[in-house]
């Protein structure tokens, strides 16, 4: 029986990924790209974004993992996402996972990858109309969702709900401004307590849930 995605950890700060360990490193980043690459990847474009020189876009559609590389002979990453489909939370309304998102934090790339897992994270918005937190997420992470929370709540036609599974009634709140959420959601959502933020996920929609 495969086992569903909401029976996985869920929401919880971590302090470090393993994706990070590998593709920091020069060495090791290279390699990873290089193994990459040799799977069936192939040029992606990215709507209304203007690819800056000397980089290219990549996916590669069976692992549903998209990410930025330089064009050189050993090409490196600058940038990664990677994504799972659930209808856990959102039934019948298929949603997104990031369950990998990466930048590099060498300064000759900086301007390649500014504001590209804003853009990203737009496009996936677009395509599925749901995105749904991590199952466990670091610091940065928590920076770069609650931003697009923040953008979301501002912006027509977008919905943000907080996923509770202790919740009996119903497992979606809908959170109507951004003072409510810093007030009521925001150490709700992220934090350490296995018992409790395990169970909590932050959802952005371009469709109405409730």
């Amino acid at each position: 029986m495969k086992k569903s995605i909401a029976d996985d950890d869920m929401p919880i700060i971590i302090p470090d990924t393993s994706f990070n360990q590998v593709l920091s490193p020069e060495t090791t980043n290279k390699i990873n790209t290089r193994d990459f690459l040799s799977h069936r990847s192939a040029d992606f474009a990215l709507p209304d974004f203007t690819l800056p020189f000397g980089y290219r876009l990549v996916c590669c559609p069976d692992e549903k993992q998209y990410r930025m590389v330089t064009c050189e002979s050993e090409p490196e990453t600058v940038y990664a996402v990677r994504l799972d489909e659930t209808q856990d939370f959102t039934s019948p309304e298929r949603a997104c996972i990031q369950v990998m998102v990466w930048r590099t934090r060498q300064p000759e790339h900086e301007q390649a990858v500014h504001g590209i897992a804003r853009r990203f994270f737009r496009h996936f918005l677009q395509t599925y109309s749901v995105i749904v937190t991590d199952s466990a997420q670091t610091n940065a992470a928590r920076v770069m969702w609650e931003g697009m929370i923040a953008w979301a709540l501002r912006d027509p036609g977008h919905y943000v709900y907080i996923y509770n599974a202790a919740w009996q009634d119903r497992k979606l709140e809908r959170v109507r401004g951004w003072d409510e959420f810093c007030q009521h959601w925001a150490d709700f959502c992220w934090g350490a307590e296995p018992e409790s933020h395990l169970n909590r996920r932050v959802v952005i929609s371009t469709v109405q849930l409730d």
